[in-house]
């Protein structure tokens, strides 16, 4: 199920229409968040959503803050649509291992709020329970990166492709740059994506409907689309060890990509195979494609990460081996969070506890 992006602010305000105070998820901060939209476009879902009545803007002063900042809050009327929207979400059928169930039934059981278990429903409605990187990583040592593509964004290249491992930052350094580019819009390729289901994601973001018999020309044509309509940017995350199909449309898209006037970010994993990658040699040296690589952060971005500046150094230094820098990692130490290093890493268990008794997480 599509939802606008007035739509999805609707519903992600919902989930506060009866909270005793407001807190930083109803400012436009904390609802870009909260309804995975690009912080430029939430003022123009906001403005929809007033000019019809269902949601209004009032000053309020958060908790622990003394000035007072614009907190946005539905309306009777709005709480009303968010509930169609919300009951209509929750009847959507999802497979879940195996198994047909109801999105509303499946989403209750997760824990899941609704725009997360949508997020975490492939195009092929497939539910995955373990979601990840719905929240954005806090963002270190990553100027000189957005730097790089500030510079591709003015210059010839029309592809950008950022590399990194799993982990590493590659959707945050994505959506800080995508937000400071006007009319930017977020392809999502969905992991084991057929061309279809790449199809159909583009088609989600676009708006548009996706082609009846997908093929990689008509399907590198619809990555085009919002080009034409004012586009400067088009970011798509989630590259990697992709289907031959899916690499002949970027290689169509690099094709006509001269052509369509905007810039294309990939954001693609480290292990992405040779055969996966859809340029060459040569169009680097031709200025086609300029790429670049995510490493870790150093070792006092580990320190920074952690939250612990009194962090004796031979646990930090141990803590900056073992994970090399990686932000994903960082967090769950800080966080004390086992269930994410089990999940998304090849430490061992004892390595696992070594790192969160190092951070200051385990006793």
């Amino acid at each position: 199920m599509e939802l606008t992006a007035a739509e999805r602010v609707l519903v992600h305000l919902h989930g506060f229409w009866n909270a005793a105070e407001p807190g930083r998820e109803v400012t436009q901060a904390g609802i870009a968040d909260g309804a995975r939209l690009l912080r430029s476009h939430v003022p123009r879902a906001l403005r929809i959503l007033q000019e019809d009545g269902l949601a209004e803007p009032r000053e309020a002063r958060l908790r622990g803050q003394r000035r007072k900042v614009r907190v946005y809050a539905l309306t009777e009327a709005g709480v009303r649509r968010a509930r169609q929207i919300l009951a209509e979400v929750d009847r959507n059928p999802v497979d879940v291992d195996g198994r047909t169930t109801t999105l509303g039934e499946a989403r209750k059981v997760l824990g899941l709020t609704p725009l997360a278990a949508l997020a975490a429903t492939d195009p092929g409605g497939h539910l995955r329970a373990v979601v990840a990187g719905l929240e954005r990583p806090t963002l270190l040592q990553r100027d000189q990166d957005l730097a790089f593509l500030r510079r591709w964004l003015v210059g010839g290249a029309p592809v950008a492709v950022l590399y990194g491992s799993r982990g590493m930052g590659k959707t945050a350094v994505g959506w800080a740059f995508a937000e400071t580019v006007p009319k930017s819009l977020w392809i999502e390729l969905p992991e084991h994506s057929t061309l279809q289901g790449f199809a159909a994601s583009i088609a989600m973001a676009t708006g548009a409907k996706p082609p009846a018999e997908a093929d990689p020309e008509s399907v590198s044509d619809e990555i085009t689309l919002p080009y034409a309509r004012g586009s400067k940017l088009v970011v798509i995350d989630g590259y990697g060890d992709v289907e031959e199909a899916i690499v002949d449309v970027m290689r169509a898209f690099l094709r006509k990509s001269k052509a369509v006037g905007g810039k294309l970010l990939v954001l693609a994993q480290e292990s992405t195979p040779a055969y996966c990658r859809f340029y060459s040699k040569r169009e680097i040296e031709l200025g086609a494609v300029v790429e670049r690589h995510l490493h870790g952060l150093d070792i006092e971005g580990c320190r920074a990460l952690i939250g612990k500046p009194e962090i004796e150094e031979e646990a930090l230094r141990r803590i900056y081996l073992l994970t090399k820098g990686c932000p994903r990692y960082l967090q769950a130490i800080r966080e004390g969070d086992e269930a994410t290093l089990r999940t998304h890493s090849r430490f061992t268990t004892a390595e696992i506890r070594l790192l969160l008794y190092s951070g200051g997480s385990a006793s």
